[in-house]
């Protein structure tokens, strides 16, 4: 018996199984989110089985906490600071959120070097969901780091003060900062050519901007050229709204961004954002071409 199936249908590629299904807008945010939820999964492991870039970033603001609280402690507290730990322990939270640039910027520069990410952009995915991807993986780091930092200050006989509510909120205005920053890290590791041009360009930015900061010593104690610096830096504004959270003491000042640390901790990383997810995403999709 010979076959009735037209010869016409027989060479038609998907015959009888109608056109390929495009997503719908519906089902394109579900989509992006499970890849994105993978590729954080890809990243997270990444981090437990290379594990010494992510050991050394969390150890180092460990041993800078000791060293500070138990070594400089009684030289560099402010006039009328009880507690040296009250005072160190949310500069050190804001440093290590702003350190960890580092490592956002260098990763993604790692991975765009590599063969595997000529891979993931030939792939029907989003390019927010690879970029989200390591935006959450980081940020899950970021938790890591805040944890075991309060863990390490509340050893040291750091305390905050204010309840509940209010320390939540501060761990809140420092993973905002965190965020922002880490989409700062994603754009210089798109733009950057290589891990190691990230590490020259990104610490030589950081450091100076902690240390111009009232992140260790009230703007009073510097120059009077050198303290408006400090006091717009918007590090200074993370620490002192982190502070005043906690309940713990920061030194009086009258000027704006002092008396404004709230609004310019969340206004400032909420614009940051605004600015560079977009040109994140843009520069990606460059990359993709």
């Amino acid at each position: 018996m010979s076959s009735t199936t037209p010869v016409g249908d027989r060479h038609r590629p998907g015959a009888g199984e109608g056109p390929p299904r495009r997503l719908t807008r519906g089902r394109r945010p579900r989509k992006t989110a499970a890849d994105t939820l993978v590729l954080t999964r890809r990243n997270l492991r990444h981090m437990v089985r290379d594990p010494f870039e992510p050991v050394i970033a969390i150890t180092m603001p460990v041993v800078m906490v000791l060293l500070f609280g138990y070594v400089f402690g009684n030289v560099m507290a402010p006039p009328g600071t009880e507690s040296y730990q009250e005072f160190l322990v949310p500069a050190m939270l804001a440093m290590v959120m702003l350190y960890g640039i580092g490592g956002t910027a260098s990763g993604i520069a790692r991975d765009t070097s590599r063969d595997v990410m000529s891979r993931f952009r030939s792939m029907p995915m989003s390019p927010v969901a690879l970029l989200g991807a390591r935006a959450l993986a980081d940020m899950a780091r970021a938790c890591l780091e805040v944890v075991l930092l309060l863990l390490v200050g509340f050893a040291m006989g750091w305390r905050f003060e204010d309840g509940g509510g209010e320390a939540l909120a501060a761990v809140g205005v420092l993973l905002l900062f965190r965020l922002s920053l880490v989409w700062l890290g994603v754009l210089m590791g798109l733009v950057l050519p290589t891990p190691d041009s990230v590490s020259m360009v990104v610490y030589p930015l950081t450091f100076p901007l902690s240390m111009l900061s009232t992140s260790f010593l009230p703007s009073t104690a510097m120059p009077s050229w050198l303290a408006p610096v400090a006091e717009w830096n918007p590090l200074s504004a993370v620490v002192t709204a982190t502070r005043d959270l906690f309940g713990n003491p920061s030194p009086p000042s009258d000027a704006w961004p002092a008396e404004n640390a709230l609004l310019l901790a969340v206004a400032v990383p909420v614009a940051l954002m605004a600015l560079v997810t977009p040109l994140a995403v843009r520069r990606f999709r460059r990359l993709s071409r």
